[in-house]
């Protein structure tokens, strides 16, 4: 240490005087405090940590050590500037594992260990509720509470129960064409309301929602919750789990139901509204209630009687304003907002809410996205610059493939500036959880472990890093409708990219989504929508001025 001019020592071990979050602005404003827009050669800031770690059953990186990279990340020092000090008998294995996983592999930081001291590892059975990253993938324990502080009936609900959701309790969705659900993975069919017509407060105890909430207690199975528990059949993990998981510390409310199924208390601490349908593209599985951008094409598909009662532009409430005032009113009880829409980068809305974030200070807030990626700036606003301030954000990233595959799905994707917008995320903001949220279906099937594979090669994802979105509908882009011969040309590709994928799946997300998108496909038959494919297929291709075969040349083998 005599070679070197130490800038600062930051004790670490101040951490375990501070709950979670705090802890993590803390170690954040350490790093900003130290920050040189140069450092030189012979200058090191020093972290001593003799006290422990926190670790999650199964992992052997500290929750602590993980953080201080993620710190120094999102403030820009380099880790070769860095020398941990610490009494730490794994020290090295440690910060090789945090080499592998951290964006800048070229930079690591000096460890020293001191044979002076104990160290304690604390073993948590849940991860801190605000982490980025999810420790206990797949499981349906609820994150913010343990299920040994429950009763007996609320274990049931919230662990074993094949219907219960939490989300009739907490939370309403919103379409842009105005129909309200009980959450966005709902049957279109199966709407509680509309508001066009009614507030969420008089949705939220409309006789559908209570049914709904009669229906779960009593586990009696919801027609329009059939994608859930079909994904759930071929082990995925659905988004009814996931909402037990993240928002089952509400539990208690549901004892304030009454038999009916009303429930008087009105507070949703988690959004998920769908401002409006205003998108720049036009992606194959989806249509005009989601998309602007399908206006045109979707009137050449249906005639001038469609377009006479359409319009181009739709917004989820009585009024382009309506909704937002609505929500404004649930802001002190938000925890989490599900950002989607149409395109919620495009959308002064999305920067509406994290404006009034910002100003409240809610950086506490966690936030998630379903985005295409495409525009991360809206006029004199970036969103990662409000991504730094935010504890918690993760981003999910609606890319079907690269290149002509990825352009050709999500039609008006820009490929080259999708990977520059990855490029500058991971400068600006790289400690955000990014992750591709693939929509799996018959076109990108044999495509996507392709893409998979070279985006982490290029270094812009981990192997873990990819979401399978099983598409249920349209039907007739289902990876089901494929013959015996090309579904056992994608299980072999699938099985192919899971032995690679697999040793470096550290939250086996991945591995688990292509291993349950092999048991989906081979669940039903559906090769009398082969015709169907081709038929629509070809029909926007002509609108279009494409040919699905000179970028998918694959798909020549399904007939």
């Amino acid at each position: 240490m005599k070679d070197y001019e130490i800038i600062a020592e930051i004790d670490l071990d101040h951490w375990h005087t501070l709950p979670y979050g705090q802890a993590r602005q803390w170690l954040l404003e350490q790093c900003r405090s130290v920050y040189q827009t140069q450092f030189q050669d012979h200058q090191r800031i020093v972290f001593k940590q003799t006290l422990g770690d926190f670790y999650v059953q199964n992992q052997n990186l500290g929750i602590i050590l993980r953080n201080l990279q993620v710190a120094l990340n999102s403030v820009d020092i380099s880790s070769n500037f860095v020398i941990l000090k610490s009494t730490n008998p794994n020290l090295f294995n440690e910060l090789a594992e945090v080499k592998r996983i951290n964006a800048d592999k070229e930079n690591s930081i000096t460890g020293v260990y001191i044979d002076n001291g104990e160290w304690k590892r604390t073993i948590l059975d849940k991860f801190p509720s605000d982490v980025n990253e999810i420790y206990e993938y797949g499981s349906v324990n609820p994150l913010k509470i343990s299920l040994d502080e429950l009763t007996t009936r609320e274990q049931e609900l919230l662990a074993t129960s094949k219907v219960f959701c939490i989300y009739p309790w907490i939370h309403l969705n919103a379409n842009p064409d105005g129909k309200a659900y009980p959450c966005c993975m709902t049957d279109h069919y199966y709407s509680v309301g509309n508001c066009k017509t009614n507030t969420l407060s008089e949705i939220w105890n409309s006789d559908t929602m209570k049914r709904v909430r009669t229906d779960m207690l009593t586990e009696k199975p919801l027609e329009g919750c059939r994608r859930c528990y079909e994904q759930e059949e071929s082990g995925f993990f659905s988004g009814r789990q996931s909402a037990n998981k993240h928002h089952g510390h509400h539990i208690k409310r549901v004892a304030e139901t009454k038999a009916d199924g009303n429930l008087d208390r009105f507070e949703m601490s988690y959004w998920d509204i769908r401002f409006s349908n205003l998108c720049n593209l036009k992606c194959r599985s989806c249509g005009h209630i989601y998309s602007s951008q399908w206006y045109q094409d979707q009137a050449k598909l249906a005639g001038p009687e469609w377009a006479n009662l359409n319009r181009v532009l739709n917004f989820a409430g009585r009024d382009k304003n309506d909704m937002w005032a609505q929500l404004i009113e649930h802001i002190d009880h938000v925890e989490q907002i599900y950002f989607a829409g149409g395109e919620p980068l495009v959308m002064d809305e999305h920067y509406n809410i994290l404006d009034e974030l910002d100003r409240r200070g809610r950086y506490d807030v966690r936030l998630i996205y379903n985005t295409n990626f495409t525009h991360t700036q809206l006029k004199d606003r970036t969103v990662f610059e409000y991504w730094k301030k935010f504890q918690s954000v993760s981003v999910g990233a609606s890319i079907d493939g690269s290149y002509g595959h990825g352009e050709y799905i999500r039609k008006g994707t820009d490929w080259n500036q999708v990977e520059r917008n990855r490029e500058e995320m991971l400068r600006v903001c790289p400690q955000v959880d990014f992750y591709v949220s693939a929509t799996l279906s018959i076109m990108n099937a044999l495509h996507l472990p392709d893409f998979h594979r070279d985006w982490v090669d290029r270094g812009f994802i981990s192997a873990q890093d990819v979401n399978i979105n099983i598409l249920m509908d349209p039907k007739h882009f289902r990876i089901d409708i494929a013959t015996a011969d090309y579904k056992q040309k994608i299980k072999e590709k699938f099985e192919q990219h899971i032995e690679w994928l697999k040793p470096l799946d550290r939250l086996q997300r991945a591995t688990v989504g292509y291993e349950s998108a092999i048991k989906f496909m081979y669940a039903t038959d559906n090769t009398h929508l082969i015709d169907q494919f081709w038929t629509k297929t070809k029909q926007l291709d002509q609108i279009r001025n494409e040919n699905i075969l000179s970028v998918i040349p694959e798909l020549e083998n399904l007939k």
